[in-house]
This record gives structure tokens, C-alpha cells and sequence, in this order.
């Protein structure tokens, strides 16, 4: 069955340029390198959004179209009911994660033996995930971290994945809230006391990004091998903005569905983007990796 998403990248053609659109992004995603390495995030920002609206040199930047919460519930009528055992299968994991105020108790079907390599393949697929959603939602990744194979063989401590994003840095009040919570002896204080001023749009991306490590998972192993942090923080987020329990539910069923359709119609994007991550290549070859797989998978 032929699979049309609503989450399809929009081409854009550029007329009478000086240079082909691939010359000029790979001399300008060098200069991106420079201008991340630098710490420069707001420059670095400002020309992905020059090539990719003046040039249309990264038509793939922010070309994701998130759906409506108005339709999340007519799934039915739409592509998404192919989709739609994966999107249980996410959101029953994300229920696997109970939040019950300074403790956190996590139930998991089943613990399996993984080998250092297992791991490591899972780390890079799930950031992998991040880093792709956030990228196609007009989110620019700024800096990851992959383990090395070697720490993991040798069982190191607090060896994670990780990748930042341009954009996301309420999360610094989120955790100074919490921490005010913790703080807080007669437990007077709530997140929501301390909600900070994010736009719908910026909670949007944010809840997709979070949760794109745990759906690209889902879909190559079938389940999650207990990345459940992205699901506490997403939590705490929402918390911080003083959603309701019924509201968090719908939110999180609507972002579910958004980022499982999103990795799905861009698995080749994806896959690409891993093998640069797993070798370490900086930002700017791996947004050529993504632009490239996307643009020949159009052909």
C-alpha cells in the first residue's frame, strides 16, 4: 500500500542563481560548522534560514506541516490509520513511565541481554531520531554526542547520547522550577507557579523532537529499549505549562501520531543521517546527508 504523508518536505526551486543550490549549501554548511563550533548559535540559525529561504538550498529545513489537534482524533479518514499499531505501540510505552512527584517508577515488559554493539547501534538510531524531526521541523540541532563503542565495552558510567537544539533553551527554566520544587519544604510550589512564556509552536516541535528517539525505536526494534528520560522531561515540560492530565494525554497522542508519520515517510533521510552521526561528522554533513537522501528519494 502506497504511503502519502502530510508531513512531506515542500521542493523549492531556485531560478537564475549564481551557483547550483548544492555548491552553494556545502560551502555554507562549512561555514555553518564554523559558526556552531564558535558557540554562535544565533548566526548558524540565521543562515539555514537564509539558504533555506533566500536560495532554497535546504528545502528540507522546517518543511515538516504538523497536523492539526483539531483532526488528531480523524486518523480514520486519513494515512495515519496505516500507522496506527505503531502509534499505540509509542503511546503504550510513553504509559509505561509513571511520574509520582520525587520518585519515578518505570515498568518495562521485559528486560533483555544486549550486547556493547546492540547498544551502540540503538544510541545512534535514537538520536538519529531527534536530530531528523527537529531538523524537518525548523529546529536547527546545534551539537550531539554519540558514546564510543569502547566505553560502552568497557561498561563506563553515564555513557548517553545526546543532541541540543537552537530554540529549546526554556528547558533551563524548567529544570531551575524543578529544582525550586524540590527545594521547597512545605511543598507550597507547583511547575505550574512557575510556567514560563513558550509559544504553542515552540511546544509543539519541542514534544515531537522528544519523543523522535523513542518512536524510531518503535519502529526498528518494535519496542523501546529504555530511553525514558525523553518521556520525563516532556512530562515535566508540560507540567511546567500547567496542563491538566486530560490535556497531557491529548497533547502527547497528538504528538505521537505527528513524529510516527514523520519518521516513517522519512526512514531513508534517517538511516542517512545515522551512518554521519555514527561517524561523528559535524552538524553541517549531517544536514547534507538528510538534504541529499530526501532530494533523491523525490526523484
Amino acid at each position: 500500500m502506497s504511503f502519502t504523508s502530510y508531513l512531506q518536505p515542500i521542493r523549492v526551486t531556485v531560478i537564475g542563481a549564481s551557483k547550483s543550490p548544492v555548491n552553494r549549501r556545502q560551502k555554507s554548511l562549512e561555514r555553518l560548522n564554523k559558526e556552531l563550533s564558535r558557540g554562535n548559535y544565533e548566526t548558524a540559525l540565521s543562515l539555514v534560514k537564509q539558504l533555506n529561504g533566500k536560495y532554497g538550498c535546504l528545502p528540507s529545513f522546517g518543511s515538516a506541516k504538523l497536523l492539526s489537534k483539531k483532526l488528531q482524533y480523524m486518523t480514520r479518514k486519513t494515512n495515519l490509520l496505516e500507522l496506527r499499531s505503531l502509534i499505540d505501540s509509542v503511546y503504550r510505552s510513553i504509559e509505561s513511565v509513571y511520574v509520582e512527584e520525587d520518585s519515578v517508577k518505570i515498568v518495562k515488559e521485559e528486560e533483555t541481554k544486549t550486547s556493547p554493539e546492540e547498544d551502540w547501534f540503538a544510541v545512534v538510531q535514537h538520536e538519529s531520531g531527534h536530530f531528523l524531526v527537529g531538523y524537518l521541523l525548523g529546529v536547527l540541532p546545534r551539537h550531539y554526542e554519540i558514546p564510543k563503542l569502547e566505553d560502552l565495552r568497557q561498561n563506563v558510567s553515564n555513557v548517553t547520547g545526546r543532541v541540543e537544539f537552537v530554540g529549546f533553551e526554556f528547558l533551563k527554566q524548567v529544570g531551575a522550577a524543578e529544582q525550586l520544587m524540590k527545594d521547597d519544604a512545605v511543598g507550597q510550589i507547583h511547575l505550574s507557579d512557575t510556567q514560563g512564556n513558550i509559544s504553542s509552536k515552540t511546544l509543539n516541535n519541542f514534544s515531537c523532537v522528544i519523543l523522535g528517539g523513542m518512536v524510531t525505536e518503535h519502529i526498528l526494534f518494535g519496542y523501546s529499549e529504555g530511553f525514558y528520560s525523553d518521556v520525563i522531561k516532556l512530562n515535566s515540560v508540560l507540567r511546567w505549562r500547567g496542563f491538566t492530565e486530560i490535556e497531557k494525554e491529548a497533547h502527547i497522542k497528538w504528538a505521537v501520531s505527528n513524529t510516527v508519520s514523520l519518521l516513517h515517510y522519512h526512514n531513508e533521510a534517517r538511516v542517512s543521517l545515522a551512518e554521519a552521526m555514527a561517524k561523528s561528522k559535524p552538524i553541517g554533513e549531517c544536514i547534507e546527508a538528510i538534504e541529499f537522501a530526501i532530494s533523491k528519494h523525490q526523484i
